[in-house]
């Protein structure tokens, strides 16, 4: 883990408040015109003389959006968290900078949560209660909150110098806040369609597709147990549809799937780890780069080829193939 790390509130939030600003300015003028005529008002004074007052309303109306859009915008993107190895900081201010913080050593707890408008907009807000203060520490309105929640909790675990099992979830969590690359994929579940409540076959050849590309482009890494969006989803649906539903069970299955389907002679560059995140499973699929070209049965008799370009699994033609392994392996 580098520190410190940079915490952002979602862009949404940037957009929610400008609403929100509009909407209460529209509300106060539309109630102060019971009390006031704008447009007599106007006409009575010495500028009415000389604009229009329609054109007059529209210049004052674009000119106070855009102050408004712009301290909005300001304000929020000088807004940040940091996290630290001994404390959080809380960074604010649209002129002037202000700070906030606590330290991890007088954390009690850390929670994860998320108001019916944050659900909507796919943020959350993370709670951190310490000793020496009533109120928490807030963390508001951000992407990936739960992944950034189990960050500072182990954060929180090697400050105060507990075990270091918390070192092997933050590589876990380091990896998924790096989203999506090409030695980099996430999968929510290995053979559990989760919409039409089956196993899938489709699922565990997805899989194996990855790691047959891994194997052909030079290595990789591939969590089974979290969303594309970088959530901890867990294994239980995995481990209930097996007969053994644990660890060694889904190991063991997916073990013989990759015998069927790429050929047990790989899976000596294929190392399988799990670690538990907020008491649900992870399997971390650590994947070498092959010294021969790896293909993946398909159905019947054929067999198909697979690299990785950019964040995708990648399928290639007779002569792609060719033409990769000519490049790709020496001779």
């Amino acid at each position: 883990m580098k520190f410190p790390v940079i915490i952002k509130q979602s862009p949404l939030v940037l957009i929610k408040r400008i609403i929100e600003i509009e909407l209460s300015i529209s509300v106060i003028v539309f109630l102060v015109s019971f009390i006031a005529n704008y447009e007599q008002l106007y006409q009575d004074s010495f500028i009415g003389e000389i604009f229009r007052y329609d054109l007059f309303l529209v210049v004052v109306v674009s000119v106070a959006q855009l102050i408004i859009t712009l301290i909005t915008f300001l304000t929020w993107h000088n807004e940040e968290y940091r996290v630290k190895e001994r404390e959080v900081i809380h960074r604010y201010g649209f002129m002037f900078s202000k700070e906030k913080s606590i330290l991890l050593k007088n954390v009690t707890s850390i929670e994860y949560k998320r108001s019916p408008i944050e659900f909507l907009l796919s943020v959350g807000t993370i709670s951190i209660s310490s000793h020496n203060s009533p109120k928490p520490f807030l963390i508001r309105s951000i992407d990936s909150a739960e992944i950034y929640s189990n960050i500072i909790k182990d954060t929180v675990d090697r400050a105060l110098q507990r075990p270091a099992e918390s070192l092997k979830k933050l590589s876990i969590l380091d990896l998924i806040l790096e989203g999506e690359h090409s030695h980099l994929e996430f999968k929510q579940t290995f053979r559990w369609d989760g919409r039409q409540k089956i196993t899938s076959k489709p699922l565990e050849k997805a899989v194996m597709k990855t790691i047959s590309a891994f194997l052909n482009s030079g290595g990789g890494t591939l969590l089974i147990g979290v969303t594309d969006g970088g959530k901890i989803y867990g294994l239980d649906e995995d481990y209930n549809s097996l007969i053994r539903k644990d660890r060694d069970g889904f190991e063991n299955h997916l073990n013989q799937i990759l015998k069927n389907m790429i050929g047990a002679e790989f899976r000596q560059y294929v190392a399988v780890v799990f670690e538990a995140i907020e008491g649900k499973d992870v399997c971390v699929v650590e994947v070498q780069g092959s010294p021969k070209p790896v293909y993946v049965k398909a159905n019947g008799d054929g067999e198909e080829f697979f690299i990785r370009t950019g964040n995708t699994t990648s399928a290639l033609s007779l002569s792609e193939t060719h033409s990769y392994i000519d490049s790709h392996w020496e001779k």
